[in-house]
């Protein structure tokens, strides 16, 4: 039943010229859009978090590093014992936004005393944070305008540690599940259309038949999603110099997780939708729900700390945590073991309830 299902849906798309092409250009083309936005943002007012460490032992450094510490402004995570690495691992395993590392004298305009270590996706969290750091330090000193303003320029001259890493690898999850979440919604709503034509009748008389006639179409759905997520990470090394051809098997696991986990969400979406108005209505608020908080459409660190941990429910947040772990952060397969297991396992729960729930409708 799941070779004869996944057949017909396949047949459907061939016949389809239009929807075919659809399929297989939208997702290169939407990525570049959304890459060619993003990796120009801007700055503004953003719930930093922020990795500090002190390396100085001068008194007013010193104090300094306690003044950020009780900011009001930045949300800094600090201990006594870090150095710059370790500050380096944080923000490359994206456990902060931005680091900061003090040494020398933070008084003395004549040498460098203050280290930005960003992450290039979040550009703009390391300009407002220099800002921010700027208004400190006129605050604290008392200083006129223009000695204040010498002390602050050793920031714009201080080392800057910046992880290697394009920022549009970043946007590779960000815009893969959010058009697999659009694409995979529409392929599942045909399920409606059956289940009130009657055509699945027979098929579904059991629980079995239910999650075979599932199973069909969510092979078909993360099949097609896989070759999606692919074209967009083709598109990013061709187009953007992203170093995709090193990571080909976390890649392609990413690619298959993220068509798994969306698949199996649009199928249950569908089984709790009773007609095609429901369903489109339904499918694209989820979707956009989902991909605003989730990080697809803003980049999370730009979000207040509270939407930052409602985004960790969504499968986007999942999605790009997977794409920019391989390529940004050097994680290994075995390093995103959690990630698999939500792409993955999230993938199948759905399927399961999606074919639970079908057979009870099919009852009523």
């Amino acid at each position: 039943m799941i070779f004869a299902v996944f057949k017909t849906m396949w047949l459907r798309l061939w016949r389809d010229k239009g929807a075919l092409i659809l399929a297989f250009v939208l997702p290169g083309f939407i990525f570049a859009v959304f890459a060619a936005i993003f990796s120009n943002a801007s700055g503004g007012n953003l719930d930093l978090r922020v990795a500090l460490a002190n390396v100085s032992s001068a008194q007013e450094t010193v104090s300094f590093a306690k003044t950020l510490q009780d900011s009001d402004l930045i949300s800094v995570t600090y201990d006594e014992t870090w150095t710059e690495t370790d500050i380096s691992n944080r923000i490359r395993l994206g456990q902060d936004d931005v680091g900061v590392v003090l040494f020398g004298s933070v008084v003395n305009p004549n040498t460098p005393s203050i280290r930005i270590i960003q992450d290039p996706s979040r550009k703009v969290a390391a300009t407002v944070l220099k800002g921010q750091i700027r208004q400190t330090l006129i605050t604290k000193s008392g200083a006129p305008g223009a000695d204040v303003f010498e002390t602050v320029s050793a920031l714009g001259t201080a080392e800057s540690t910046t992880l290697e890493d394009p920022t549009v690898t970043y946007y590779i999850g960000a815009t893969a599940i959010l058009f697999l979440l659009f694409s995979a919604m529409q392929g599942a709503a045909i399920s409606i259309d059956e289940r009130r034509n009657g055509i699945s009748d027979r098929l579904m008389v059991g629980p079995a038949g239910a999650f075979g006639m599932l199973s069909g179409k969510f092979v078909f759905l993360a099949i097609v999603g896989f070759f999606q997520a692919a074209i967009i990470c083709a598109v990013a090394a061709l187009f953007f110099d992203v170093p995709v051809l090193p990571h080909l098997f976390p890649l392609a696991l990413g690619c298959l997780g993220a068509a798994v986990l969306a698949s199996g969400l649009a199928l249950l979406v569908a089984s709790l939708c009773k007609t095609q108005t429901q369903m489109n209505t339904v499918s694209t608020f989820a979707v956009l729900l989902l991909s605003a908080v989730g990080g697809s459409m803003v980049p999370r660190f730009m979000m207040p700390g509270w939407l930052q941990q409602l985004g960790v429910v969504t499968p986007n947040f999942w999605s790009i945590e997977a794409f920019y772990g391989i390529l940004a952060r050097g994680q290994s397969v075995l390093d995103l073991l959690s990630v698999w297991g939500i792409l993955f396992g999230g993938g199948f729960l759905c399927l399961g309830l999606a074919a639970f729930l079908s057979h009870k409708l099919m009852r009523v």
